[in-house]
Formats: structure tokens, sequence, C-alpha cells
């Protein structure tokens, strides 16, 4: 028996709660600020690396914008070799998240936990509305009920996704705006062209109307405001617009180029202001400088050549270390990827601590294959199926760019594609049971809520033995 409208929403409001109610909890188990230790890094004399903030990645960078918002009511301007660098380094970053953040904490001070436990929070509400995004994404991809509830599950419970909720960061922001962008690119990619009228918005099909284009260029535009990787969907606007002419009749020219010229006229003062001040438009030249000190491939593949590791050091750093480190962090690693999934509690276990992320790769890539390979023989998903694999390719392409000088193998860069990524595992789920839809929910809330488990049963200790008294 099919899903019904009504237990599709009380789902998809359950889900909303859960990813709500995980993230917070992420937040309050996560330290505010604290100095301490890495445990996995060790310096020239074996000693654990020191570290003045243990918490959330760039969270303390983060915060230090918006307290600048709110102390100088002006944009910061970035200084890759500024001596507070370390403090500063995200402020090259385009500032719609941390204008939200400023008013949202308001009157309170960058260094109490009043301040971090409000902001995190706001991310979490932020993150809950890309949980809806992705559902509707999904529903109006797939024209499915039931895979829209499973991609929805999946983003919702994705320990890393949770625990970007309840972070300080701009992460959650772009991931919303990129995840509802494609989802209205998906409304448009999928509709009746042929068609004059639009019918009931709640039904999973519809046709063509040129406002739902618009919307989802608006929606890519405020991802390029929050972070420069919104680019990627300001890219699958002109991709689904340039469909959108080529099919519908009563698309003109002249609405083509309203159409984008709209997101480009809301982005175009911040990228020349940027121009500007950091000689291009996406303020990289500045970031790259101050880059510089991060690990980089070069000093990746040198330390495999001199470890005499057999076979070739540059499929290794692609496979070993950039592969491996991103699917297990796709998953989850907290901290400043210091602190893994485990499943063993037991002191000086002998048993593999990769075993629990072994078993989800695979388990992810077997449905995104799933997915795949049964969406060559059913055409009615196959336009659905491609936009999806371009959003993620593009995502990965730029991805691998970067790591193709940096070392930064954190799969929260891929994000902006998360609902691509969930969308096929959820109709490879879907798939592989049959078309069981009851079987699939209980599977994927089941492990998802298993790996949550998991990570918040060791948080707590784990932060502990890091942060300085």
């Amino acid at each position: 028996m099919d899903m019904s409208h009504k237990t599709s929403r009380v789902f998809l409001i359950i889900l909303v709660i859960c990813h709500l109610m995980l993230a917070s909890v992420y937040a309050f188990q996560t330290p505010y600020r604290k100095a301490g230790l890495l445990l996995s890094q060790r310096q020239a004399d074996g000693s654990y690396a020191p570290a003045q903030d243990i918490g959330a990645p760039d969270e303390r960078q983060h915060a230090n914008y918006i307290e600048f918002l709110k102390r100088e009511h002006r944009l910061p301007v970035f200084n890759p070799k500024s001596p507070r660098l370390y403090e500063e380094y995200q402020s090259h970053q385009p500032p719609l998240f941390y204008g939200l953040a400023a008013v949202v904490s308001a009157g309170q001070d960058v260094e109490s936990q009043s301040f971090g436990m409000t902001v995190r929070l706001l991310n979490a509400v932020i993150g809950s509305v890309g949980v809806v995004g992705a559902f509707f994404a999904a529903l109006w991809g797939f024209r499915s009920k039931e895979v829209a509830v499973l991609s929805a599950a999946i983003f919702a419970l994705l320990p890393m996704n949770v625990a970007l909720s309840g972070a300080i960061s701009n992460d959650p922001l772009l991931i919303a705006f990129s995840t509802w962008s494609f989802a209205f690119c998906l409304r448009v990619w999928n509709s009746d062209f042929d068609k004059g009228q639009q019918v009931d918005a709640g039904t999973e099909g519809g046709a063509f109307q040129v406002k739902w284009l618009i919307l989802a260029g608006v929606l890519a535009a405020l991802a390029c405001l929050t972070k420069s990787s919104g680019l990627i969907a300001l890219v699958s606007v002109v991709v689904v617009s340039v469909a959108a002419v080529r099919k519908a009749r009563e698309l003109r020219s002249f609405k083509m180029v309203a159409i984008l010229l709209l997101p480009l006229l809301m982005v175009s003062p911040l990228w020349l202001r940027n121009q500007f001040i950091y000689g291009d438009p996406l303020a990289q030249k500045a970031f790259k400088e101050a880059f510089t000190g991060s690990a980089q491939k070069a000093q990746i593949v040198q330390a495999i050549e001199a470890s005499n590791a057999a076979g070739s050091p540059e499929v290794q750093y692609w496979l070993n270390w950039v592969g491996y480190w991103t699917a297990r962090s796709f998953v989850g690693v907290f901290g400043y990827m210091d602190i893994w999934l485990n499943e063993s509690t037991k002191p000086n276990s002998k048993d593999d601590p990769n075993t629990l992320y072994k078993g989800i790769i695979c388990l992810h890539f077997l449905t995104l294959g799933a997915g795949l390979l049964i969406a060559r023989k059913l055409s009615a998903h196959t336009r659905t199926v491609m936009a999806s694999v371009g959003l993620c390719a593009l995502a990965i392409l730029v991805f691998v760019g970067f790591n193709n000088t940096y070392f930064q193998a954190q799969a929260r860069y891929l994000f902006p594609a998360l609902a691509g990524f969930t969308g096929l595992m959820a109709y490879g789920w879907y798939q592989l049971v049959g078309k069981r839809w009851q079987v699939a929910v209980a599977v994927v809330l089941l492990v998802y809520g298993y790996l949550n488990w998991v990570a918040l049963s060791q948080l707590g200790a784990e932060f502990a033995k890091r942060v300085l008294s």
C-alpha cells in the first residue's frame, strides 16, 4: 500500500523535530570557546598538539565575525597578513548568516555561553528548514512520497549534518538555501512544459511556471550571499533555465534574461566589493594566501613516498587520504577532525575502530549504486537522477579541485549537494526493499538513529579528555 499524503506529512514533522532536538543535544555536548589538546595530532616532541578551540571546526572565527558586525556595524576586511589571522580567517566570507546571527544574539557577549547556545540553536532551526527542503526535492523530483520521506530521514539524521546544525557556522544556512533551490529546480525540471495551468502545489507533478524558476534563482543567490560555494546552486539554476528555454513555449528570451539577471543583481554588490578590495569577486586570492600554512597535497604525497608504502603515492593520496577520510566524515567526524565514531567503549580494545564507518560507507555505496542502476530501467525518473548526479558531480569537482592543492577531506564541503546524495540513496533504499516503504523507513530510522546514539554516547567523554582545565 502506498504512503498516504497525511502519513508523509506526519513523518516530515517528526523528522524536523528529531533534527531540531538532536542538533540541540550536539550543541550542548560540544564545548564553546574552550582551549585544549587535539589527541589525533602530535608535535615533533611527541606531545599532543594544543588548540585554542577544540569544539566545532572554525566556530571561534565564525563567532568573531558575528561579534565584529555587532560592534562595528560594517563588514570586516580580511587581511591574510594580520597578526590576528587565527581569530579573523573567516572574515572573507559573505555576510548573510553573520548578519542574521548578529540580530538574534543582540546584547550577548561573544565569550559567553549564552551567545554560543543562542547562535547554535538558531542553526538547529535553520537545519530543520533544510530537512523540509530535502523532502520536497525528492517529492518533486521522484514524484514519490515514500522516497521523499526516506530522503528527509537520511538528511535529518545523518550525524555530520546534525552536528553542523548544532554549531556556529554558515554551512547550515548554505545547505538550506542550496537544498531549497535544488528542490525548485527539480520542480521545474519535471514540469509539463506543454500545459498552461499549474496543478495543485501539494501534488508531486505540475505544469511549468516561471515563478518556480525565479524562486530557485533567488534562493541560489541567497546561498551565494551565505558562502562562495553557493555558486553550485547558481550553476544548477542556469542549467535548468537553459533547459526551460528550449522546452517551454511561453518562455521568451527576455524572460530568460530576467530570470538570470535577478540573482546576479542580488549578489553583484558583494562581488563588486570583493573585486575592489581583494582583486577577485569571491575573495579567493586572499583566502588562499592565508591558507598556505594548512596541510597541502604535496606534503601528504611526500610523506607517503617517505613511508615506502606500496603503490603510487598519488593514488594512495586520493583513495586512502582524501577518499576514505571524506567518506568517513560524510557519516560524522567531530571536533577538529579529532573525534571519530567507535562502537567499542572497552579500554585498550583491539577492535577495528573503523568497523562502523566501513559498514555505513558500504551501505551508502550500495544504496547509491542501486538507485543509479535501477533508474536506468525506469525512464520516469531518469531526469531526476541525471539532475541529482549532476549536482553531486559539480560539488565533487569543486571539492577535488580544492584537495588537489590543499588536504581538506571534510565532507561538509559537499553538503550544498546533500539533497542530491540523500535523494539518490533514498531512491535506492526504496527499490532495494521492493517498494515496501514501511521496511525502508524503519531500517533508515534504526541505522541513522543508532549512529547518533553512538556519537552522542561518546562525545561528552571525548571532549572532556581534550579540554584544558
